[in-house]
């Protein structure tokens, strides 16, 4: 072979041939000015000796060799021996390589804005962005070493978001916050049953602020009260697209009304509202005062709050105004006499309410007096809800027969679930059916005959109710007193003979049958005496009795539809006076 340049050899080297690993023994042309070279089966390095010389003269022999020139890297690390052969290393390519060893802190806060695709490696692609985001929240959890969650993971891309009940730790909200803040999918997210402070609503803000979509907010159960409803209130007033927000069951009191109040009257978005389960009381006013001011809402929701007295004039005085709402719910509150003259006034002057619920709110016969008075003017209201209010029988009948002769009234339903009705309710009703569709809600009707009637006695001279005669004779006295008085034998019960020595001594001549009427009224038990708590028992039946023949005859009186209702004029009662408008010492703190 003839003499090669150093380059062209070199060259060669690197060929990679496997032939060259199988010879034994080969002889390769000497570099320019260099002594020969040998590779060999057994040893890899380069034989500085000439292949002539002896032992004796290899000193000699080195001595005298010019020093050759150091050989190429690459020709000392090449081993051409089959031994030693190996293939070329060559990184195997993974779906993720994380390049980024620092620690990651979550108690750091998150930038929002920064994009997160810096903390994605470049090596990634991903088919679709549900992809990317399981991928980021799996990635975050691993970080920190959290397990991610199966019911988040299969969220991802959904159009409802929902976390209700996990009772996440704020670590693991964080996850997720950072994993879905550029989603632009969801629209309704729903974190009720987990904690949120500060930081957990600022992330939430964040969201809303990214993703214009988010049509629907609810946080119950989040614990909101204090500085989490704030922000979450300086954030709502100067965003506008969101539609329902739900914060009900979060210990809101009457420190958290001037935050909600702040939504209520500068948002310009918000449709529903939900207010339901907390704690409002004589705040409430801020709540009526924002009602006046807001024209996009038509639902809200107070039920379930301590809103009565002051409270609930103020609610109502905002009501009034308002032009906008069709449905509120103020159920299980304490509205009361007060409220519903409140209310009156806001059936007589509202023209957009279609629906109002009052249940549980105290809401007794002088109560309902003055919701009739406004009823009779309304002309929008399809709906009322009355359930679970102490409204007498008789004056269900009241009702229905004002609302049959109510010209302008366009009420639909009525729900008194849990009031019993009278024996002239029902064919009322069946009258109003007949002209219009009319639903009513209520529970059940008293049977015409309420109770035996007796045979007027004519030995009896007074021929009146001997029991009211026996409570007739108390006069100034106390209940026990009279007991002790009639109680002869003073063993603690009166018995037949007993009564009738006190019949006559008080003047009043008594029959065996009048006696007896006495003695089965009075002896619940049966022994043939009465004791003193059955005496006691007897008088309070009797009261009841009397109160409700008194409101029988008021009704009757009230059935001709001619006939108004007296004190048309509409008062509060004297420690409530007559204020125009109710203020509150919380407006000027919310000032």
């Amino acid at each position: 072979m003839a003499t090669m340049e150093g380059e062209q050899y070199d060259t060669d080297l690197d060929r990679e041939d496997s032939d060259l690993s199988i010879m034994a023994d080969v002889k390769l042309p000497p570099l320019p000015s260099s002594p020969s070279k040998t590779f060999s089966r057994k040893q890899t390095a380069l034989s500085m000796a000439s292949p002539n010389s002896k032992d004796g003269d290899k000193d000699d022999f080195v001595a005298a060799t010019p020093k050759p020139e150091a050989p190429s890297p690459r020709l000392e690390s090449r081993n051409l021996s089959r031994a030693s052969f190996r293939a070329p290393h060559r990184k195997r390519k993974t779906k993720f390589t994380f390049e980024n060893k620092t620690t990651f802190d979550p108690d750091e806060p998150f930038d929002f804005d920064e994009d997160d695709e810096a903390d994605t490696p470049k090596t990634e692609r991903y088919a679709t962005q549900i992809e990317q985001s399981r991928a980021l929240y799996r990635k975050s959890c691993k970080r920190v070493g959290l397990i991610p969650i199966k019911k988040v993971l299969q969220q991802f891309g959904q159009a409802v978001f929902s976390i209700e009940d996990l009772q996440l730790s704020a670590r693991e909200l964080k996850m997720i916050f950072v994993s879905i803040a550029n989603s632009v999918d969801i629209l309704e997210l729903d974190l009720s049953g987990n904690k949120l402070g500060v930081r957990e609503v600022n992330y939430v803000c964040q969201i809303m602020k990214a993703n214009k979509h988010l049509s629907v907010l609810i946080m119950r159960k989040c614990n909101l009260h204090g500085p989490p409803m704030k922000n979450l209130a300086e954030f709502l007033s100067k965003t506008n697209t969101l539609r329902k927000l739900d914060i009900g069951d979060n210990d809101l009191d009457d420190n958290d009304a001037p935050h909600v109040a702040k939504i209520i009257e500068k948002n310009e978005s918000i449709g529903d509202m939900i207010l339901s389960q907390n704690k409002f009381g004589e705040s409430a006013i801020l709540i009526g005062h924002a009602i006046k001011e807001n024209e996009i809402m038509l639902s809200l929701d107070l039920s379930w709050n301590h809103i009565r007295g002051y409270g609930a004039i103020g609610v109502a005085q905002g009501l009034e105004k308002n032009v906008k709402l069709t449905t509120v719910n103020l159920a299980w509150n304490g509205f009361g006499f007060e409220g519903c003259i409140a209310i009156s006034r806001v059936l007589e002057n509202n023209s957009s309410l279609m629906s109002i619920d009052l249940a549980n709110n105290r809401v007794h016969p002088p109560a309902l007096f003055e919701l009739i008075k406004g009823l009779e003017k309304n002309k929008t209201l399809a709906s009322l809800r009355l359930a679970h209010n102490p409204i007498t029988a008789p004056m269900t009948s009241i009702l229905l027969n004002r609302i049959q002769y109510a010209k302008e009234s366009n009420l639909k339903e009525l729900d008194i679930e849990g009031v019993v009705v009278d024996k002239d309710f029902q064919p009322i009703l069946e009258e109003i059916q007949k002209s219009r569709m009319f639903i009513v809600r209520y529970d059940m009707a008293l049977p015409l005959n309420k109770a035996k009637v007796f045979k007027a006695d004519p030995k009896n001279i007074f021929n009146i109710d001997p029991v009211r005669i026996l409570f007739f004779m108390k006069e100034h006295l106390r209940t026990i007193d009279l007991f002790l008085k009639i109680d002869k034998d003073s063993d603690n019960s009166l018995t037949r003979e007993e009564m009738q020595f006190a019949f006559e001594l008080e003047g009043y001549p008594i029959s065996s049958a009048a006696l007896d009427s006495v003695m089965g009224y009075l002896d619940t038990n049966k022994d043939g005496t009465v004791d003193l708590l059955e005496f006691i028992e007897g008088e309070r039946r009797l009261k009841r009795k009397i109160i409700k023949e008194r409101e029988e005859a008021r009704a009757d009186a009230l059935r001709d539809p001619n006939t108004k209702i007296k004190g048309d004029k509409k008062q509060f009662s004297q420690a409530f006076g007559t204020p125009k408008e109710v203020r509150s010492p919380l407006l000027k703190k919310a000032g």
